[in-house]
């Protein structure tokens, strides 16, 4: 062990590394894979380990100081190892008593010409011009650089904002009026307020809706440490939160079940000119669908519950569409360790019933025995006509 430990160290020291593999995991507990490259973040040499485990992966970024300690903890979770460097291939295995084999081959790969980190470069939200916001939100340290810790938030909250982007192109309007609905600690939340006043240049006013007043005394005390002067939050519930001000994109991230259709039914009602929702939680569906052409699949407790998600969100994106919304379905990056999600983007495109596409809805919904939330929702806002098909 001692040996392999002193090899990397000095790869480490020459800067050789190319990439390494951690796999054949030696129990169920371990990890399934970890993962090494190098990168080059703030001028400074690291290697980046992704550590896979319970579908998650975790992201260290570590200097030769930390190296040791992470080798002596993961290397005998694992079978065998895979380094390649600049100079030669490296294929380690490892016996129960953590004994190490290895051997040495010429170098088969080749070192990228850069290991400049591709998320300074292309990141909406850059590390140096956010720098006071990143710190002041937890996820970057004083000296300037993002925690390994918050890494994965990091990366999600960049995705969201290019999500954002090209509604925002789209609307090119100089002030926007967004209601969040199911904000949470509401870590996208500020992103968007930042994105939008900072990088954007627009006016903004937004407010952010969630039932835990811890939560909102949270986000309260972050805004104004932050002085967003016009991004308010407040305790409340979906379904009852009313406004007589005109709304331009409504936002709902991870509102359990029949709240996403709450959240959506509201924008619809609102006119609002781009909806931006992340479901979860499908029970509605999973209790009610039944096909007999599909029961070999619905018998299946798992798949029953994929498929369910599936196709309410699918659903759901159909009746925006019969309510005059251009609709696309996209993958979303979730919070911890990027877990993905479905993330439903429409924009407004005539506030008018379109009787082609429910017509389309209601035939799945009645194939596989559904009645929905959003629908029943749109039919009593007047949204929907159900007579006229």
């Amino acid at each position: 062990m001692k040996n392999f430990i002193s090899l990397c160290q000095e790869i480490f020291k020459q800067q050789q590394l190319i990439s390494g593999i951690w796999s054949s995991p030696r129990n169920k507990n371990s990890p399934t894979k970890i993962t090494v490259v190098p990168l080059k973040l703030n001028e400074k040499y690291l290697w980046q380990f992704e550590v896979f485990e319970n579908n998650q992966a975790k992201h260290f970024n570590l200097a030769q100081e930390n190296l040791e300690q992470f080798l002596e903890t993961h290397c005998t979770m694992f079978k065998q190892i895979q380094i390649y460097t600049t100079q030669h291939d490296y294929h380690a295995l490892i016996n129960k008593k953590g004994d190490i084999n290895l051997k040495r081959k010429n170098p088969s790969k080749e070192q990228p010409l850069t290991l400049e980190h591709n998320r300074k470069k292309n990141y909406l939200l850059d590390e140096e011009s956010a720098k006071e916001f990143l710190i002041q939100l937890g996820l970057m340290s004083e000296n300037g650089e993002i925690k390994p810790s918050k890494y994965d938030k990091y990366k999600q909250i960049n995705k969201y904002l290019e999500m954002i982007e090209p509604v925002i192109a789209k609307l090119d309007q100089p002030f926007y009026r967004i209601i969040d609905f199911g904000c949470g600690k509401s870590y996208l939340t500020f992103a968007m307020y930042y994105y939008l006043t900072f990088i954007c240049k627009k006016e903004v006013e937004i407010i952010g809706l969630d039932l835990k007043a811890d939560v909102i005394l949270f986000c309260n005390k972050l805004t104004s440490k932050l002085g967003y002067k016009n991004l308010f939050f407040q305790v409340g519930d979906i379904g009852k939160f009313t406004t007589n001000k005109e709304i331009d994109i409504v936002v709902s991230l991870h509102a359990c079940n029949t709240a996403t259709d709450a959240a959506l039914a509201k924008a619809v009602g609102w006119n609002a000119k781009a909806i931006l929702a992340v479901p979860c939680c499908h029970n509605e569906c999973y209790k009610q669908i039944k096909s007999d052409s599909w029961k070999i699949l619905l018998q299946h407790g798992i798949l029953k519950e994929k498929i369910a998600s599936l196709i309410t969100d699918g659903l759901r994106a159909q009746l925006l569409e019969t309510v005059g919304y251009s609709v696309s379905v996209v993958e979303f990056i979730d919070t911890q360790h990027t877990p993905k999600n479905i993330l439903i983007r429409a924009t407004l495109n005539k506030h008018e019933f379109n009787k082609k596409a429910y017509i389309s809805y209601r035939d799945v919904s009645e194939n596989l025995g559904l009645e929905l939330t959003l629908e029943k929702m749109l039919i009593a806002q007047g949204n929907i006509n159900k007579r006229s098909v």
